[in-house]
């Protein structure tokens, strides 16, 4: 039994993130959730009240998946990288692979809007800007760690944007691959002026 529960809520999750990249948050339905599983909306029901609480769960598992990702961009001694290796091997993480560009881009869009969701998006853009912030003291940065946060999250909403504009422009590949260098020059130029200009306060 609890196999089979366990299958059902894997078969949930990647449903509704495949209607997710299909159609957008606003248009997923729980009904549209249980015909595309092929179970009744009754056995939806029996794993999850609603269909925020389904994307709750997938905000949850992307969420740990970054976070699993910083501990090894944070584990310094292991991977002995200078600021702009680390810099490049984080890029090519987060803003790499468009086949999950669409999901995170929804998946964060969802988190903004639902108010159901707002205490977790609060919980992630604090812990996320932290641990990037960490990053950047370790490196040298002068600045204090709340002007640190601060400019993390002008970063993170800068790759926001950019998984909009790879969305909006799916279809060519060209444009895609000037916009992440653009957006990585951007937020180099960021990060530069925080290594090596002297704190603010």
């Amino acid at each position: 039994m609890q196999s089979r529960s366990k299958k059902r809520v894997e078969s949930i999750l990647e449903v509704t993130a495949s209607l997710l990249v299909e159609k957008g948050y606003e248009s997923l339905t729980a009904v549209g959730i249980a015909e595309k599983a092929k179970i009744p909306v009754a056995s939806l029901y029996q794993y999850y009240p609603n269909k925020e609480a389904v994307i709750y769960a997938l905000c949850e598992s992307m969420i740990n998946d970054v976070m699993q990702r910083f501990d090894d961009y944070e584990n310094f001694e292991s991977h002995k990288l200078g600021i702009w290796e680390l810099l490049e091997l984080i890029g090519e993480q987060e803003y790499a692979n468009p086949a999950n560009h669409k999901l995170e881009f929804e998946l964060n869009r969802a988190m903004i809007a639902m108010p159901q969701l707002s205490e977790l998006h609060e919980s992630f853009d604090e812990r996320i800007s932290k641990r990037f912030s960490s990053i950047l003291k370790y490196y040298g940065s002068k600045w204090s760690i709340d002007e640190l946060v601060n400019l993390s999250r002008i970063v993170f909403r800068m790759g926001t944007t950019y998984f909009e504009h790879i969305n909006n422009n799916r279809e060519n590949p060209t444009l895609a691959k000037q916009s992440k260098e653009l957006i990585m020059k951007a937020m180099g130029s960021l990060i530069q002026d925080c290594l090596h200009e002297p704190a603010t306060a």
